[in-house]
């Protein structure tokens, strides 16, 4: 039988803080721009950086409730990393930018205090013991190599434009679909950092079970961020070969984790009565 590494109560309630301010962010992003510049906590512009953002936290909204239904560790364990790379770029960000900070309205001081607590709190609620870092699973079988072969390339793919992001957002500005400030650069960085590490960890990890619900947290996010190409296709230029990169590299991610999650369920071990 598999083990269960309880969720501790303290968690479950930070996935409920972090799942209610991550949808606010995801509404405010898309459906409220006009408050964006005098309300929120940094000036987001132009349109579709808000939309990547937005299509962000909406992944971030699904991804804090994981914690609150989940009911063993190991089942979400694969996020822990990744949060911390997550929030550590936008942390970076915020601390990097800190006077473009709107510190006249209260959103600014809550927004670097949440990512300043939010990684601390997570660390010291977290299940870290040796019995839970060495428990596995078994029940959902090894990840298939291409999966783990395309996992690695997404790692790499990511990692790549997440740095550049951070360190030469004005070399990047060239190659990217929209118009770039190095601001929101950095911040929408912290998607592509947080997944470098979450794929990471599915590449790594020994059962499917484990990072089954990253998988399907990955088809979220690019559907997130797909759906933004078709909603604010006005505000693309399509004839940019940039533009094209960056719809592919969405809908391509998009797929490759759909037909993975597919493949490694089909493959899924047969339990014995």
């Amino acid at each position: 039988m598999d083990p269960i590494i309880p969720v501790p109560r303290a968690l479950r309630l930070w996935g409920v803080a972090g799942a209610a301010v991550a949808g606010l962010f995801a509404v405010w992003m898309f459906f409220f721009p006009s408050l964006i510049p005098t309300h929120f906590a940094w000036v987001v512009e132009p349109r579709l950086a808000q939309a990547f953002i937005g299509a962000g936290y909406v992944f971030r909204t699904v991804f804090f409730l994981q914690f609150v239904f989940a009911r063993n560790w190991l089942h979400i364990r694969w996020a822990f990393w990744g949060n911390l790379a997550f929030t550590g770029t936008l942390l970076l960000a915020t601390l990097w930018h800190a006077d473009e900070m709107n510190w006249r309205f209260l959103v600014a001081h809550l927004w670097i205090l949440f990512y300043t607590f939010e990684p601390i709190t997570m660390i010291f609620s977290a299940p870290l013991d040796p019995q839970a870092r060495s428990a596995h699973l078994t029940s959902g079988g090894p990840l298939r190599p291409w999966f783990r072969r395309f996992l690695i390339l997404v790692v790499g793919v990511f990692f790549l434009f997440g740095a550049l992001l951070i360190i030469n957002p004005a070399w990047l500005d060239l190659r990217w679909p929209w118009d770039l400030n190095e601001f929101d650069a950095r911040i929408m960085a912290a998607w592509l950092m947080g997944w470098a590490v979450w794929a990471g960890a599915m590449a790594m990890a020994r059962d499917w079970d484990e990072v089954r619900l990253a998988g399907a947290l990955g088809i979220l996010f690019g559907l997130a961020v797909c759906a933004t190409l078709l909603a604010f296709r006005p505000e693309f230029d399509l004839a940019r070969s940039p533009t094209r990169a960056y719809a592919g590299l969405a809908v391509g991610f998009t797929l490759g984790m759909a037909f993975f999650t597919w493949r490694q369920e089909r493959h899924r071990p047969v339990r014995q009565p």
